[in-house]
């Protein structure tokens, strides 16, 4: 994740702890760290930019933007997304990360968990909210200008499918104390169970054909990667275990596929009636504990090798920037497609041939070029895009501070998974009511209680116990 505010404590990429918190002074956390997860993450993000960038295979026919999606155009493209889901190891890094972190806190003298939750939310939240905010004021300036819909359309949908992962990472964060209490008393077996879930799941889901409760295997199915990476950092992972469960898992994948129980392709693809990631089934569940697995096998020896390599310092600062280069990769693909594509300066070769192929080269080499732009205005203007939220001191005690904070993250959850599915512009208009929702969900996580209130009432309660 980003770099948030300079005052924060960085324990990991991405873990802080905010100030006005308890501080983690360990001399050793340097050495400690486990750069494998900061690798594992950067090239986790450029592998996920360039596959989105490669299926944005946009066309323009008849005054509307389409997409000729390669897994459905060329279905042996499909074995490919074997290569390309990698979304699993964010997660799993999250876990590791969000498990550093809060095992810090606490042994720092932190007390209630929504000091931590709020701290991380503020963290992840404020680039997000700084996105969120420019694509809704980009959205109403267009729609006020009369830019035509379908193009309103397109652009809001192509700059927020990927926020999908945005809700569920809010939700299995926040559940993040509950998943440590968890691990301290069921270790391996909590990731184990939540991964059996899921498949029972999808048995329940075709036997009674009742496909809506397949939507419980997002958090079943992406909790189970992330308490995968609590208990990595926890020591559950050591050894051969790693590889015994990359193995089971492989098992238990080529299974389903030779059986045909599940397509092949292990990225979503839109309209199809069968799919392993929206929502997630058994053999994403079993990919990804191959995928971790191995990564997770793999560590000791990429964290040797990175502390010796020149190229430590580099992937640090790339892991500082993660979560930038995830929020703001489709505005290059709107931003080339909307001004090349209408105006014919780009050719629209037929899927397949010699020549789509060789324009796909062109095209990855046109957006890495406008990204290059884009990332280096934000980073001048980092003080506004790359910051935590902020934090509103209230008269209200910490309980009541902390019903507001999940009741602002429920708030939020739902707006990103509904503009994740219908765009910031549903069929070419700006959404109002998600917008004020949106505002009113950031409030809610930005209440913090007033440290002094808090403990006038701590002493009143414990004045009338003693009788004082």
């Amino acid at each position: 994740m980003p770099s948030i505010v300079a005052h924060d404590v960085v324990c990991m990429g991405g873990v802080r702890l905010a100030s006005g918190m308890p501080a983690d002074r360990t001399t050793d956390a340097a050495s400690a760290r486990e750069l494998s997860a900061d690798l594992y993450r950067v090239v986790a993000v450029v592998v996920v930019v360039i596959g989105h960038w490669l299926v944005s295979t946009v066309t323009f026919r008849d005054g509307q933007f389409g997409n000729d999606y390669p897994p459905d155009v060329l279905p042996w493209t499909r074995w490919l997304t074997l290569l390309f889901q990698v979304v699993p190891v964010f997660f799993l890094v999250g876990g590791y990360a969000s498990a550093v972190s809060y095992t810090r806190w606490l042994g720092a003298g932190g007390r209630h968990w929504s000091d931590w939750l709020r701290s991380r939310l503020a963290a992840i939240l404020g680039p997000i909210t700084a996105y969120v905010g420019l694509a809704l004021a980009a959205v109403a300036v267009l729609e006020r200008v009369g830019v035509e819909r379908s193009a309103l359309r397109f652009g809001g949908w192509a700059i927020a499918m990927h926020l999908w992962f945005v809700p569920v990472y809010l939700v299995v964060l926040t559940l993040t104390p509950v998943a440590m209490a968890a691990h301290r008393r069921w270790g391996l077996l909590v990731p184990a169970v939540l991964a059996i879930a899921v498949a029972l799941v999808d048995i329940a889901a075709r036997a009674g054909h009742l496909p809506v409760i397949t939507t419980a295997n997002y958090l079943l199915c992406w909790g189970a990667i992330y308490q995968a990476g609590i208990c990595w950092r926890g020591g559950a992972l050591a050894g051969r275990r790693p590889l015994l469960i990359a193995a089971g898992g492989a098992l238990v994948l080529a299974t389903l596929l030779a059986l045909r129980c599940y397509p092949i392709s292990m990225v979503g693809s839109p309209g199809a009636t069968e799919q392993n990631n929206f929502p997630p089934t058994a053999a994403l569940v079993s990919f990804a504990a191959v995928q971790g697995g191995l990564l997770v096998a793999a560590a000791p020896a990429v964290t040797r090798r990175l502390r010796r390599s020149r190229w430590r310092r580099q992937v640090a600062a790339a892991n500082r920037h993660v979560m930038a280069i995830y929020l703001w990769q489709m505005v290059p693909v709107v931003v080339v497609a909307l001004v090349g594509y209408p105006t014919g300066l780009l050719p629209q070769p037929e899927a397949g041939t010699g020549a789509w192929w060789l324009f796909r080269l062109v095209w990855l080499l046109i957006l890495t070029v406008v990204a290059t732009v884009q990332m280096t205005l934000l980073w001048l203007a980092r003080a506004v895009f790359d910051r935590a939220l902020p934090t509103f001191a209230t008269t209200l005690p910490v309980w009541s501070t902390a019903g507001l904070l999940i009741a602002g993250v429920a708030m939020a959850t739902f707006v990103l998974a509904h503009v994740a599915v219908e765009g910031f512009a549903p069929d070419g208009y700006f959404p109002s009511a998600y917008a004020l929702l949106y505002v009113a969900a950031v409030g809610l996580v930005s209440l913090a209680p007033s440290r002094r209130r808090t403990k006038e009432l701590m002493a009143s309660r414990h004045s009338a116990q003693t009788g004082g």
